[in-house]
């Protein structure tokens, strides 16, 4: 009996010591805690890990943090901030093995896990995988936040973050924007045959991934495929069959372009853009009439929508129905007031229904909003100015076109007869 009194109290000194060496590494952290507020940017909405140079000398916190750490080595909120004060003083080595040891002493701490996978730059400790899913999460969010700042660097390192943690459809799709917007195509494609390798083709996801590798790499018609093997499995199917549709488009198969897109439209039946693609595929065909059923099934869904409204036009103007046309464009304009293409259409429509003066003044206001102000258009204003006889007018019209495609001989040949004539 005494001694199982004895074995107990020594196992109660035991712990009444370790708890004192716990709370004295605690409050010795906490005080490094407090003075790092003022040098180390918190990983947070608008900051990630400062570059690892030689910016401040911290002895004092190392000091603290070295008692911290002989009293309680198994405090991992020690070694984070021991870490931290590594990083600002340029040890990177330590400070990474530090962040190393508070992950490995606690497992389920997100912002420990955040910094080592930041700096590390290996694969040797992996969290469990709903950490690895928050920080992959998180990473998407800072990326996009960085994609939103046009920063397309960080963005990518955010995004490649949160693959590497997650190599999902969701951190695979940012990645291939930043991937493509760095000209990057051939590692997008990777990226998608990665996701691919890793899901069974019982998975649509699997499919995703193939059709959007296949894609990347211009193979449409494996991309179709894939994207129709998805369809059959997804519970929501409406976007694989319209990627399918794209690339039957691609391959100019309007038949089974036709048919994914029909499909699409049973998928949601609420959304327009199944039934214009639908009638593109009519209009590709010149099956005009099919094209306008589908275009106006489109615009009664949808009433104060531009898109409908100019694809009627459209077909009416390849009907040469140019009356009707105006009508079409007029009303899209009146949705959004600066439509390029039916400013452009619209001009086209009114040169051939006689009205010169008006067509000339849609054709510069199209020109104007076009972000790239296209040589050819310039040349067809030249051509309809120098019919009205405004030969300055048309000159100067010739001469941005020229500005544009220097060396053209076509418009060269225009300006001289033009200079001669006056």
């Amino acid at each position: 009996m005494k001694t199982r009194i004895a074995i107990f109290i020594g196992l109660l000194i035991c712990l009444l010591i370790l708890e004192g060496r716990s709370l004295a590494a605690a409050a010795l952290n906490n005080a490094v805690s407090l003075t790092l507020r003022h040098e180390w940017p918190q990983v947070s909405e608008d900051a990630g890990v400062p570059d690892c140079r030689a910016r401040v000398e911290l002895p004092k916190l190392d000091s603290l943090l070295r008692t911290a750490l002989r009293l309680a080595p198994w405090n991992e909120r020690a070694w984070l901030n021991r870490g931290r004060v590594a990083w600002l003083e340029g040890r990177c080595t330590e400070a990474t093995k530090a962040w190393e040891s508070a992950v490995t002493l606690s497992s389920q701490d997100h912002i420990a896990w955040l910094l080592y996978f930041l700096v590390a730059k290996d694969e040797r400790l992996q969290p469990d995988p709903a950490i690895a899913q928050g920080i992959s999460d998180y990473a998407c969010i800072q990326g996009d936040r960085a994609k939103g700042r046009k920063e397309w660097e960080e963005a990518l390192e955010w995004y490649e973050l949160a693959f590497s943690l997650s190599p999902e459809v969701k951190a695979a799709k940012r990645l291939e924007s930043a991937y493509l917007k760095l000209e990057q195509k051939d590692e997008a494609v990777e990226a998608w045959e990665k996701v691919a390798s890793l899901k069974p083709e019982s998975d649509p996801d699997h499919w995703w991934a193939a059709g959007r590798a296949a894609e990347l790499a211009g193979d449409w018609g494996e991309a179709a495929y894939a994207y129709g093997r998805g369809a059959r499995l997804a519970e929501k199917p409406y976007d694989f069959l319209m990627r399918q549709g794209y690339g039957y488009r691609r391959l100019k198969d309007w038949t089974q372009a036709e048919i994914a897109y029909r499909q699409a439209v049973e998928a949601r039946p609420d959304l327009i853009w199944p039934y214009l693609s639908v009638g593109h595929m009519r209009r590709n065909q010149k099956d005009y009439e099919g094209a306008l059923e589908w275009y106006h099934r489109a615009e009664a869904l949808a009433p104060k929508r531009l898109e409908p409204k100019y694809h009627i036009g459209y077909v009416y103007y390849l009907k040469q129905d140019y009356a009707t046309a105006e009508e079409y464009f007029r009303l899209a304009l009146e949705i959004n007031p600066k439509h390029v293409w039916s400013a452009y259409l619209l001009a086209h429509c009114l040169y051939r229904l006689g009205k010169r003066d008006e067509a000339v003044g849609w054709l510069r206001s199209a020109i104007e909003w076009h972000p790239k102000h296209p040589w050819q258009w310039w040349v067809k204003l030249g051509d309809w100015l120098a019919e009205a006889g405004d030969k300055g007018e048309a000159l100067a019209a010739y001469r941005r076109a020229l500005e544009q495609h220097p060396g053209d001989k076509g418009i060269q040949e225009k300006i001289r007869a033009l200079e001669e004539a006056k």
